[in-house]
């Protein structure tokens, strides 16, 4: 694998672990049963950080959705719903509780890669995949001392946020063969937006200064910047591989709770965390190692 590839499996490594903060900022929002107006506002900020990027670079063909245009839509369509869905698993559960039962997603994703996108499921894949579920169980039936108990509905928010997951990861995959990065992201916020304004025009809602400013970083660090970073990388790294490197996401997770909101982790998290680092030091290693990228594939 050539450097720029093994850079993508970096780039994704770090969009993971900058979304495990997502549930820190959700907390200090502070808007619980609102999620949508989250989500609507996250979008909308991203939208336009997204839209000064495409004047600034004079690149205004990305506007146009090119061949798939009713792919770009259902993804932004079923991004929205991750978003809110997976908001409600953070708001009724604990932060790494949440993130752990949401990444199941990559057992969905090893699954339906080789239907859908032609991968073939390797060994590697499959070991790496048991470590990383053996690793997310081992946290997420723990419980964590300044969270929110597991509970029936928080945990089907978080599986089926898992499964949307899965889904949007193989139609990204889909999109990325032949869409810019620019306009995948720019469509899918703007779909957002336009999903949810119905829900979140002419109400009120009461946010705090501090919860204005967490709005804003996810909209632009979280959203726009993180999403282009994850977009672009997504094309030359396996489906199968970005579910397993993705664990980082609910691993950092734990560890942005125990610093900002107080969730001590056990030393079931603890050991479930060195699981799901070994997992994903395989997938790395096995991708550099032996190429494991897209093949045919260059960056748009």
């Amino acid at each position: 694998m050539d450097s720029s590839g093994k850079i993508d499996y970096l780039l994704i490594a770090g969009a993971a672990v900058l979304w495990g903060s997502v549930g820190v900022f959700l907390r200090w929002i502070d808007l619980p049963g609102r999620e949508h107006f989250v989500v609507f506002i996250r979008s909308i900020i991203s939208l336009c950080f997204l839209t000064l990027v495409v004047y600034a670079s004079g690149k205004r063909e990305q506007f146009r959705p090119g061949k798939h245009p009713f792919l770009l839509v259902a993804s932004g369509a079923l991004l929205a719903f991750h978003w809110v869905i997976f908001m409600k698993a953070l708001n009724n559960l604990s932060i790494g509780d949440a993130e752990f039962i949401t990444y199941l997603a990559p057992v969905f994703v090893a699954l339906l890669a080789p239907m859908l996108l032609g991968e073939r499921l390797e060994g590697t894949t499959i070991v790496a995949l048991a470590l990383a579920v053996a690793g997310m169980f081992l946290i997420a039936l723990t419980g964590q001392d300044g969270g929110t108990a597991l509970n029936g509905p928080g945990i089907l928010y978080a599986l089926t946020a898992a499964v949307s997951y899965a889904l949007l990861l193989v139609i990204l995959k889909k999109l990325r063969r032949d869409t810019p990065t620019l306009t995948i992201t720019l469509y899918q916020t703007g779909v957002n937006a336009l999903l949810l304004l119905p829900f979140c025009a002419f109400r009120d809602f009461q946010v705090s200064t501090g919860g204005w400013v967490s709005l804003i970083v996810l909209g632009t660090v979280h959203t726009a910047f993180a999403g282009l970073v994850y977009v672009h990388a997504v094309k030359k790294v396996k489906a199968q591989h970005v579910g397993i490197i993705a664990y980082l996401e609910p691993l950092s997770s734990v560890v942005f709770g125990l610093i900002f909101l107080g969730e001590h982790p056990g030393w079931q998290d603890l050991a479930g965390g060195v699981l799901i680092i070994a997992a994903g030091a395989m997938v790395i290693r096995r991708a550099w190692a032996g190429g494991a990228g897209e093949p045919g594939e260059t960056h748009s």
